[in-house]
Order: C-alpha cells, then sequence, then structure tokens
C-alpha cells in the first residue's frame, strides 16, 4: 500500500525516480531534433580531402580516395582520361552518407595508367580534383631496377 500512495503523485505513465532526469533528456532531443529538421545552409560541393597520385604494380589493385562535402549533397562522376568511368568489376565507386569516396581499380594492367578526375555536382555549383596512375609493367624494367640495387 505505501507504494501505490508513494506513486499517486506521479504520472500514471509508468515513470521511475529518475523521471525528471529523463524528461530532461526528451526534451533535450526534442530540441536536438528540431535543431536536425532546420533546413541546411545550400553549399556548393567542395574536397576536404583530395585524391592523390598513386603508383602501382601491374595486377595489383588501386584505391583513390577523397572526402566531398556540399548541400544538397553532390552527385559524384569519376573520369579517366577525361572519359567517364562506368562501374564494373574493374572499376568499383563507393560514396557514403559522410561524403567519403573512392573509385577502387582491381587487378590494374597498363590501360589503366591515366589521369583520373573525380567531380561533385550540385545545384549551387561544381568541384574537380585530379591524380595519376602509374602502373609499374613487371618486365625490363623491373629487371634493371634489380640489377642497380645489387650493385
Amino acid at each position: 500500500m505505501a507504494m501505490i500512495s508513494g506513486m499517486s503523485g506521479r504520472k500514471a505513465s509508468g515513470s521511475s525516480p529518475t523521471s525528471p532526469i529523463n524528461a530532461d533528456k526528451v526534451e533535450n532531443e526534442d530540441a536536438f531534433l528540431e535543431e536536425v529538421a532546420e533546413e541546411k545552409p545550400h553549399v556548393k560541393p567542395y574536397f576536404t580531402k583530395t585524391i592523390l597520385d598513386i603508383e602501382v604494380v601491374e595486377g595489383s589493385a588501386a584505391r583513390f580516395d577523397c572526402k566531398i562535402e556540399g548541400y544538397p549533397d553532390p552527385e559524384v562522376m569519376w573520369y579517366k582520361d577525361d572519359q567517364p568511368v562506368k562501374e564494373s568489376r574493374h572499376f568499383q565507386i563507393d560514396y557514403d552518407e559522410d561524403g567519403n569516396c573512392s573509385l577502387t581499380i582491381s587487378e590494374v594492367c597498363g590501360d589503366d595508367d591515366a589521369k583520373y578526375t573525380c567531380k561533385a555536382v550540385n545545384s549551387l555549383g561544381e568541384a574537380t580534383c585530379t591524380a595519376e596512375l602509374l602502373v609499374e609493367t613487371m618486365g625490363k624494367e623491373g629487371e634493371d631496377e634489380d640489377e642497380e640495387e645489387e650493385e
């Protein structure tokens, strides 16, 4: 009976002794959600991390990584020597909600030796960054390097 009378002053929603703290927490969460619900300022795309030149051995994988900011969320396109890269088993494109973007090239061959560009576009503008993929083919060059190291 003492438990029931002790609860009579509380809400009937099954509140616990920590309800006032939880109520504050809910109020803070509501304020946070209202803040998030407000429209973000529109910003043209820009890179906070650009792609860098890469040198890889033929047959290995290469990966270009960048990070893109902008609102509305930019559309991302990749180019190889100014020609659009089509996603395939050879070219994998990843772009997450945090703006991290990558182009992975599996089993690199001599034909992949090129200039690669990442282009981000939204309604306010565009941004690009470019880097080179240098493919080291195993052959005469590799043998010459080995001989020089031995001398």
